[in-house]
């Protein structure tokens, strides 16, 4: 009984102090927005990205050690433990593919970024219908008329600039944007 007890509070103790310092330490700094062609640009962090590199790598490692030293570990077991080694580096994977594939740019004009499967949108500001926040993607969703849509997320670099100029394109519309307090 001891030492379940000393586990789990082992077990808070790294969900509630460590994980939070270390997202803290990768989240992106607020420096100067990004300029490129007339264009700001949001992106995810250096951060953001050598976390999911270092999951991938740890569970690539875990699995290539599970595999060549299985222990008292049966065969038949074996495989799913491989599957599901196999599963967080494939979604390590996907998510730094969808991270490089999140970059937005705005201007004055329009923003360009990503709808919720990868793919490239542009929408110029006065298209826009609604700007929603969604609060199990934690994330925002940019609506134009014609229903073509970008997700943009408050963890990008830069996204206080934007989000100070979404508001103030919404508001010229008559469109409310979500809030700070809302999301």
């Amino acid at each position: 009984m001891p030492a379940d007890l000393l586990s789990a509070a082992g077990t808070v103790l790294v969900v509630s102090v460590v994980t939070p310092m270390i997202m803290k330490a990768i989240a992106p700094k607020e420096g100067k927005v990004k300029e490129k062609d007339g264009y700001f640009k949001l992106d995810y962090s250096k951060g953001y990205y050598a976390a999911m590199y270092v999951t991938m790598a740890f569970f690539s490692g875990i699995s290539v050690i599970a595999y060549l030293h299985p222990g008292k570990t049966k065969p038949e077991t074996m495989v799913w433990v491989l599957c599901v080694f196999g599963f967080f580096v494939a979604l390590s994977f996907f998510t730094i593919l969808a991270m490089s594939r999140g970059a937005t740019y705005y201007n004055q004009d329009e923003i360009k970024g990503s709808d919720a499967f990868g793919r490239r949108r542009s929408i110029k500001w006065q298209d826009i219908a609604a700007v929603d926040y969604i609060g199990w993607a934690q994330g925002f969703r940019i609506s134009s008329k014609s229903r073509e849509t970008i997700w943009i997320f408050p963890v990008m670099q830069g996204f206080p600039a934007f989000y100070d100029m979404l508001v103030q394109k919404a508001h010229e519309k008559g469109i409310e944007a979500p809030q700070e307090e809302d999301r």
